[in-house]
């Protein structure tokens, strides 16, 4: 949560905020502290407050609109190297990306095949 972001951001103290959204300060620490999780009506006066939306409160979103969804299935963040190289795919036009992905299952297909090869 960025809850101690946001305050800190605005020179605002636990007590400030607690006042604004009508709890006690020693709640915002517990919050902060990731002791407790507030409840749905506490996160929407929050998100008032603070004039943004729940999702970028609570971390799920970036300042761009941009959601992140964390559960057990989802992947590992990207390397550097597959950040670029996910850059230059971008930049590709439709077919050359449809070689590209081609050359990708031929080159996958290759390493199902020989998996059991030892060098």
């Amino acid at each position: 949560m960025r809850l101690r972001e946001l305050r800190e951001e605005r020179n605002l103290s636990q007590q400030d905020v607690a006042n604004a959204i009508k709890t006690s300060q020693t709640n915002i620490g517990r919050w902060e502290k990731k002791l407790n999780e507030p409840t749905a009506n506490f996160l929407i006066q929050l998100a008032n407050f603070f004039e943004c939306s729940i999702d970028y409160l609570v971390g799920r979103e970036d300042d761009f609109g941009n959601i992140t969804i964390q559960n057990e299935n989802t992947a590992p963040a990207l390397t550097e190297q597959e950040r670029l190289w996910l850059e230059k795919y971008r930049k590709l036009d439709y077919g050359n990306k449809l070689s590209v992905n081609g050359y990708i299952d031929a080159q996958l297909d290759y390493q199902e095949k020989h998996k059991n090869w030892k060098l």
